[in-house]
């Protein structure tokens, strides 16, 4: 009985943590997808205002709170050759604690045709 608790307790935590990372994995995945259609769209649109690249960046996120994102975005306008980087940061908190809690980033740098 005292082995089984033992054991059960040891399997649900490596569980948690298994999951926990593979929520953080999907949050990076998903930020750096944001900011590469961000910045695929501020260089196919080198005019573009910047709270339309702002939106597009939000659009693209799935799974999280989207008034919680951090974009950052270059002001127009954009000239050709010119490299244009977006950047997405987002809170994560763990169930376990500061582990793996903390800011996750997700950058993308794409040059003006």
């Amino acid at each position: 009985m005292v082995e089984m608790a033992l054991s059960i307790t040891l399997f649900v935590f490596l569980l948690l943590g298994l999951v926990e990372a593979g929520r953080y994995a999907f949050l990076l995945g998903s930020l750096a997808n944001a900011a590469r259609e961000g910045a695929r769209y501020a260089v196919v649109h080198p005019y573009a205002a910047t709270s339309e690249i702002i939106d597009r960046v939000r659009q693209s996120v799935a799974g999280m709170n989207r008034d919680q994102l951090t974009i950052s975005v270059p002001n127009p306008p954009r000239l050709p050759g010119t490299y244009v980087t977006v950047a997405v940061s987002y809170p994560f908190r763990s169930v376990l604690g500061p582990v793996l809690s903390g800011t996750v980033w997700g950058i993308s740098t794409m040059r003006v045709p």
